[in-house]
């Protein structure tokens, strides 16, 4: 009997700290890591919508001959923090009543004020990112041709070209994805391929 009990011997405090001590130093490289590749999975949705709004802007510069600006009431709001996802407001994706770039009865240039919804760009679902879409009547700078930079980064696009003819574009998507007060995102124009503007801060 007694012999039987002694070969069930169980794990020492000494194995088991050992045991915690590992599991405790592989959780301190795995969960930074992990942390890291959920943010940047996260730069997805900006990248995605930054070539389609691209994408979109070309197609309603060979149809209407100018690019818009995208002025919309309520949109773009506070950049949004922590991962957060907020609806797309229906006036973004609203079309504009008036004539856009060209007035049509008379030939003369008119709005090239917009909406997302003019040029045919509408997210799926909610986003992560606030996004900025700005016409040019000049080629677009920084300063020279804007090829893969983001100027003035991180601040915000302006307002840019209320009235046609528009000969360029700039848009730009920004976010806090961590919460941490530090804006990150990409920029893209008529003339370049989507830029990280913040490599290392998301």
């Amino acid at each position: 009997m007694n012999t039987r009990m002694r070969s069930q011997r169980g794990f020492t405090l000494v194995e088991l700290m050992i045991v915690v001590a590992i599991i405790g130093v592989l959780a301190a490289i795995a969960i930074p890591s992990f942390l890291s590749y959920q943010l940047k999975a996260k730069t997805t949705e900006a990248k995605t919508s930054l070539a389609a709004i691209k994408t979109a802007s070309l197609s309603f510069q060979a149809e209407r001959s100018c690019f818009l600006s995208v002025q919309s009431s309520g949109w773009p709001g506070t950049v949004p923090s922590g991962g957060a996802q907020l609806p797309w407001p229906p006036v973004a994706s609203t079309p504009t009543a008036g004539a856009l770039c060209v007035n049509p009865l008379t030939g003369a240039p008119a709005s090239a004020i917009g909406t997302f919804g003019d040029v045919g760009f509408t997210p799926s679902g909610q986003v992560r990112y606030n996004y900025y879409l700005a016409g040019s009547q000049t080629q677009t700078v920084a300063p020279g041709p804007m090829t893969n930079t983001c100027p003035n980064w991180p601040a915000p696009l302006g307002a840019g070209a209320a009235t046609a003819p528009t000969i360029g574009f700039m848009a730009q998507a920004q976010s806090d994805l961590d919460g941490d007060g530090k804006k990150g995102g990409f920029m893209v124009s008529n003339i370049s391929h989507v830029v990280d503007c913040a490599a290392n801060t998301f």
